[in-house]
């Protein structure tokens, strides 16, 4: 049972269920807050592998621009260094090396293997998915890291936020609510303070941070028809929340960082000038960019699809509409935009194909919850149409 109770300016949901004794909170202020009292049992089962000791977050934030600047600056001084010196002291010196080669393997090795360990015991499982990854972060570390990044953007977007009472505002808080409800068995929703704030700019945009606080812009609302749709935005954005994504693109960026400091002293080291070494370095940059960071950034984007249509099917929505809106904003996209190997998310018809791949399975677990019946009019049809219209215009037909 579902009753709403208005008490001043404030709007608070109590929701009453036998099996888990659940009670919710929902406040907006024009913000939409989603707490809860009671903790379901599941809750306090963790999903990932035990994690040893954690770095401080703020040390890894400081550790990654200076190791960035100490690698060009130790190899360009031993560059430096090693042209200075005289034919014989070269010749001393790559004489010992050849002696002790073996001490400098194997001490590498150890380093190595020491590293190997240290990945391994920091890499847990992800919800749903199964997809192994590397994790620095503790929760409550990425809450901290959250805090401020929250604070940070109150102070951009504190005057836009549209009031509690606007159609956007309730719209977002209607959908968020049921998508929470249908989902509460997942006990990484019950460690968050849920918020939703609707922000009037012309954005075409939604952002999350990992202690659940979601900011959804007037440019992204103006976009979507239906509940359905903003149930795909939001779907998606929850499950970046739920699965620390957040957490994780920071983890695998300074995995990244790491990995590439010994070819970049190597750069610096070895090629004859300081120009030549600056254009190899911004090369090897772009390289790592392209090779590593941009097909990451895209792998986490497409699992958030992925879980976020389940979460949709689960609470009942038409998650059709997830392909139609995607299919809607690959009508809309310019055929001049960059390929989406050089983006940090799939492109919009990457999108829709993943979500029309799993379309059969997600409607079996919509099925599943004995939700109603889908519409005959299945709303893909006519963004296929218009797709199919769209590819005879370019070709000039």
């Amino acid at each position: 049972m579902i009753t709403l109770l208005a008490r001043s300016s404030a709007v608070h949901l109590r929701t009453k269920n036998v099996l888990s004794n659940l009670t919710s909170r929902c406040i907006v202020r024009p913000r939409l807050v989603v707490q809860d009292s009671v903790f379901l049992s599941a809750a306090k089962r963790h999903i990932h592998t035990s994690r040893p000791r954690f770095i401080n977050p703020m040390i890894l934030a400081v550790f990654r621009p200076v190791s960035k600047f100490l690698v060009v600056i130790v190899g360009r001084s031993f560059r430096k260094w090693w042209q200075a010196l005289p034919p014989n002291k070269k010749r001393l010196i790559t004489q010992h090396l050849q002696r002790n080669k073996g001490r400098y393997v194997f001490g590498s090795g150890v380093m190595g293997a020491a590293s190997y360990y240290y990945y391994q015991s920091h890499t847990t499982t992800t919800l749903f998915t199964g997809r192994r990854r590397l994790m620095l972060f503790t929760p409550e570390q990425l809450l901290t890291l959250s805090q401020v990044q929250y604070e940070t953007q109150m102070e951009m977007y504190g005057d836009w936020i549209l009031p509690h009472n606007h159609p956007y505002s309730i719209q977002v808080k209607r959908v968020a609510l049921r998508l929470l409800q249908a989902n509460k068995d997942i006990p990484q929703l019950y460690n968050k303070q849920w918020t939703i704030s609707v922000i009037d700019l012309d954005v075409i945009n939604c952002e999350v941070l990992p202690s659940g606080d979601i900011f959804m812009f007037r440019g992204m609302m103006d976009l979507m028809k239906n509940d359905d749709q903003v149930a795909t935005v939001l779907g998606h954005e929850i499950s970046h929340a739920i699965l620390e994504h957040s957490g994780e693109h920071l983890s695998y960026g300074y995995l990244r960082d790491l990995l590439t400091l010994v070819p970049l002293a190597i750069i610096w080291a070895f090629l004859p000038s300081d120009g030549i070494a600056a254009i190899t370095h911004w090369f090897t940059n772009r390289v790592v960019k392209v090779c590593m960071q941009l097909p990451h950034s895209r792998t986490l984007e497409m699992e958030a699809d992925t879980v976020g249509l389940r979460l949709a099917a689960k609470a009942c929505f038409d998650i059709r509409e997830a392909s139609a809106f995607w299919g809607a904003m690959d009508i809309g996209s310019q055929h001049d935009e960059p390929p989406s190997w050089l983006s940090t998310h799939p492109s919009n018809a990457d999108r829709q194909q993943l979500l029309d791949n799993l379309m059969d399975e997600a409607i079996t677990i919509r099925d599943s919850f004995k939700c109603p019946r889908l519409s005959q009019k299945d709303p893909r049809q006519e963004v296929k149409m218009m797709l199919a219209l769209k590819d005879k215009l370019l070709k000039g037909e």
